[in-house]
């Protein structure tokens, strides 16, 4: 009742006997503090054995996916001799930046920094280090116009899963792909990867473009790339017969371009896949970890 009344005596001295039971409270509290300091600490010992446990667990099957693995890899190089087979050809390629793009109800564009000054064709693969981009569509001197994946006239023939389901992926100018004439009765599920199946003639097998979305009889390809924030990007040269017939080298560039499609502009199927950029440079073979040659074995 005293504390209540609010005298200025009765507070004085109420603050001095807190001032004065301040340092005992503080030290009949240290056993406490160490007492469950140390509790905790015999706890993280105690769970130190079993992580050790499990670590160890983990890493004697790691050693025997090691062995498993370098047997295989003998087998395939003694089966790859007996057949004579070929090696998989090295892709040259350039990396430059995104300069511009066009986004609209019909579009999905951009133009990058690299031309036909760069070595590029009509055709060509475009990536980033996520995954696909798109495939150029018109070539200048120093720019190229990139028809992206996701533009109404984008096809791409891919295989779905590890079965090799085959189908085609459609541009539908939203964040997600069509994926449509897929066999019936096709086992597909959400997560899939879908990769290039090169039967357009134009790009090679096996390289990567999404993964399935959505259900059963509406499923979707989410691509790699974020198509709408794009900024370095690589163009792989690969030239096949089509390719080399209806772009050759002596087609010069026809003046500046535009991130926005030509009316004419006829949309050929185009695959890619997600290539690692380091660095971004504009000429081939500079990026980090490439051989002075530019020469980058593709995934398949």
């Amino acid at each position: 009742m005293l504390s209540r009344i609010g005298h200025g005596v009765i507070a004085d001295t109420r603050d001095e006997l807190v001032d004065l039971t301040a340092p005992l409270l503080e030290v009949a509290s240290v056993p406490a503090i160490e007492a469950r300091r140390a509790i905790d600490r015999a706890e993280l010992y105690m769970s130190s054995f079993e992580e050790v446990d499990r670590l160890k667990k983990e890493n004697e099957e790691l050693k025997q996916w090691e062995w498993r693995t370098k047997l295989l890899e003998r087998k395939v190089a003694h089966l790859r001799a007996l057949l004579n087979a070929v090696e998989e050809p090295g892709l040259m390629f350039a990396t430059g930046r995104v300069i511009a793009d066009a986004r609209g109800p019909f579009v999905r564009s951009a133009l990058i920094n690299l031309g036909r000054e760069d070595g590029l064709r009509i055709g060509y693969a475009v990536i980033n280090g996520d995954g696909l981009v798109g495939r150029t569509v018109d070539a200048g001197e120093s720019v190229a116009r990139v028809l992206l994946l996701n533009d109404l006239n984008s096809r791409i023939p891919v295989l779905v899963g590890p079965a090799g389901v085959r189908g085609l992926a459609s541009g539908a100018n939203s964040a997600e792909l069509q994926l449509d004439f897929l066999p019936d009765g096709a086992a597909l599920y959400a997560g899939d990867e879908v990769y290039t199946s090169g039967s357009d003639g134009v790009l090679p097998r096996g390289l990567r473009v999404g993964v399935v979305s959505g259900a059963e009889g509406a499923f979707k390809v989410r691509p790699y790339a974020e198509l709408n924030s794009l900024d370095a990007v690589s163009v792989l040269f690969f030239d096949t017969p089509a390719l080399t017939r209806s772009d050759p080298t002596s087609v010069g560039g026809a003046g500046a371009l535009s991130a926005i499609p030509d009316t004419k502009t006829n949309a050929a199927p185009a695959t890619a896949a997600a290539l690692p950029v380091a660095t971004v440079v504009k000429h081939a073979g500079a990026a980090a970890g490439f051989s002075p040659g530019g020469r980058a074995q593709a995934e398949r």
